[in-house]
């Protein structure tokens, strides 16, 4: 019953919160076919069983992620590809008036900034980029310039610095948002999507169309942070650029990552 329940509502949330250009839903009916195959029970608390089964642990980083077995790994990307899950994302309108990078490793806002340089190209506009960071160490398993900066915010800084860009888009105003860690208890923890995008609202308090760009697979969970994160006079847009799953030995254990925290973070947008 309370994964009926919570499948209802996830179709029919409110914008109470940051308002969606395109609204973007997980297919209740796929997830209840994906919790099932995955040994979910039908009368299981959705939210608390895939925090449980499919979130990593606390501490780890996605690519330390183990994968999933191997019937279970092709099912879930064949689940995620019927999805959309690795598909780019696209905006609606050509203009915005700010386009704002999300931080990840390296080699991911390298990404990310290149899809906007695409997008640029395609002739999509904006008045200013930002680049929503933290002060993340940098991993040697995953991130590059680990020779010449700390940090993911320095990194973009030099992402930005070196990138090959249009001459008009190379004269656009840019900021960058740099979050500390934060301390929890006697744990640092590196700053998450909704730290950034708080500090942003702090440093430019004024109501804007924004243009958040994030990559594949994780436009739906940081789609479903922005909304809940947004105040409503903020109208926002999630672009992503797609991916080809097999470059990723965790793929599957990924997505289900992600679609967790997903899940687990729309219903704030209904309350």
């Amino acid at each position: 019953m309370k994964k009926w329940l919570f499948l209802f509502s996830l179709c029919y949330s409110c914008l109470a919160l940051g308002v969606p250009i395109q609204d973007r839903e997980i297919d209740p009916n796929a997830l209840l076919e994906l919790t099932a195959a995955l040994n979910i029970p039908s009368d299981a608390d959705l939210v608390v069983e895939t925090q449980k089964q499919w979130l990593r642990k606390p501490g780890q980083e996605r690519w330390e992620i183990a994968e999933l077995s191997l019937d279970q790994k092709l099912y879930v990307l064949n689940w995620a590809a019927d999805q959309g899950l690795f598909d780019a994302w696209k905006p609606l309108y050509q203009f915005y008036d700010k386009a704002l990078i999300l931080g990840a490793t390296t080699s991911r806002m390298q990404m990310r900034l290149d899809f906007l340089k695409t997008l640029w190209n395609e002739g999509i506009r904006f008045q200013e980029i930002v680049w929503l960071t933290g002060d993340r160490p940098l991993d040697k398993r995953v991130d590059g310039l680990t020779d010449r900066c700390e940090n993911e915010s320095e990194a973009a800084h030099i992402l930005w610095e070196e990138a090959d860009l249009p001459t008009e888009m190379r004269s656009k105003p840019v900021t960058f948002i740099a979050v500390p860690m934060k301390q929890e208890g006697s744990v640092l923890k590196r700053p998450n999507t909704e730290d950034t995008i708080a500090a942003w609202l702090e440093d430019s308090p004024n109501p804007c169309r924004a243009l958040f760009i994030s990559d594949q697979p994780f436009c739906g969970y940081q789609f479903a942070v922005i909304k809940a994160t947004l105040p409503e006079q903020y109208e926002f847009d999630l672009v992503g650029q797609g991916v080809d799953p097999t470059s990723h030995p965790s793929a599957a254990a990924i997505v289900l990552d992600s679609i967790a925290r997903w899940i687990y973070t729309a219903p704030a947008q209904k309350e």
